[in-house]
């Protein structure tokens, strides 16, 4: 080893590596476990307009935001956005069903999910309001 080499080992601090590999094998590492798939049970609009006139029919809860909700809603649905419902749980009915919606299904999924983790019986419909006016659910339109 030369001078130079030797002076120049006495400043360097050896890599991460060449210190693990002195004192210990490394383990390999081990992927963390993927967590289990959420699932949240969901109805489609004809099953909820049947649900709708039986003896203790569904809550629909819209979580739409408020422009979404003036121009095209359901009319006897609970309107409460989708980031103030942890703040409105109150309003919610603990002995009955609810069938949450947005525009197209992928936010009332999650909602959906998070009342379940509350305890309530939540769906989620399948679609949004948007299948629900296709499949012949009716709703009022704000007309401009």
């Amino acid at each position: 080893m030369s001078f130079f080499t030797s002076i120049k080992n006495l400043f360097i601090k050896p890599t991460s590596a060449s210190r693990l590999s002195a004192s210990r094998p490394i383990a390999p590492l081990t992927p963390e476990p993927e967590p289990d798939d959420i699932s949240v049970p969901e109805m489609s609009a004809p099953a909820v307009i049947a649900a709708l006139g039986s003896e203790t029919p569904p809550l629909l809860l819209d979580v739409r935001e408020p422009y979404e909700w003036r121009q095209v809603r359901i009319a006897d649905a609970l309107h409460i956005p989708m980031n103030s419902v942890p703040d409105r749980l109150g309003e919610l009915p603990p002995d009955r069903s609810i069938v949450v919606l947005c525009a197209h299904g992928s936010r009332s999924f999650g909602v959906a999910y998070y009342l379940r983790e509350q305890g309530f019986d939540a769906y989620n419909l399948t679609g949004g309001i948007t299948q629900w006016r296709i499949q012949g659910g009716e709703v009022e339109v704000r007309r401009a």
